[in-house]
Order: structure tokens, then C-alpha cells, then sequence
């Protein structure tokens, strides 16, 4: 097992990992031009559970729907960078 993941300059990253002290689990890394706050909105996105008003309940998060797919979230990797000034 891998530790934490890395992100490049200019990049978020929601990779499978490991922080000292801490279970496996996804991690959301930031490299430098970006912010922990870029980091939260990836989280955030794919964490949100949505609303569903005709149940007046909660649906499964985009994470929880993959695994209830069959998906294994342990081999997720999404990245993706700034723009460059051309």
C-alpha cells in the first residue's frame, strides 16, 4: 500500500491512499497554485448525497453508487489540472 498521494503543481487529486496514523481510505491532496478548498469542492462533490423530494430522503452519494455497482472505489484515481496560459 501506497502512502499519501501526490499532486503535481497546479493539480487536486482524489486518490486511494494512506495518511500516517490512519486507515486506508480515499485522500484529496492539492499541489502548489491550489487550494485545500479546490481539494473540498472535489470531496464535496463526490461525497454529496443528493435530495430526492418524492422520497423526502437522501440518495447515495456518486462514491456509494460506484460501490453498490460493484466498483472498487480503492482503484479510483481522478486528477485534474489548472489551465495554462497559452
Amino acid at each position: 500500500m501506497a502512502g499519501v498521494p501526490r499532486a503535481r503543481e497546479g493539480q487536486i487529486k482524489a486518490q486511494w491512499g494512506k495518511l500516517a496514523d490512519s486507515n486506508p481510505d480515499l485522500c484529496y491532496v492539492w499541489g502548489k497554485g491550489t487550494s485545500r478548498a479546490d481539494a473540498r469542492l472535489l470531496h464535496n462533490t463526490l461525497s454529496l448525497k443528493p435530495y430526492i423530494p418524492l422520497t423526502k430522503e437522501f440518495g447515495p452519494s456518486f462514491l456509494e453508487e460506484l460501490e453498490a455497482r460493484g466498483y472498487d472505489i480503492t482503484t479510483l484515481k481522478i486528477s485534474i489540472e489548472k489551465k495554462r496560459d497559452s
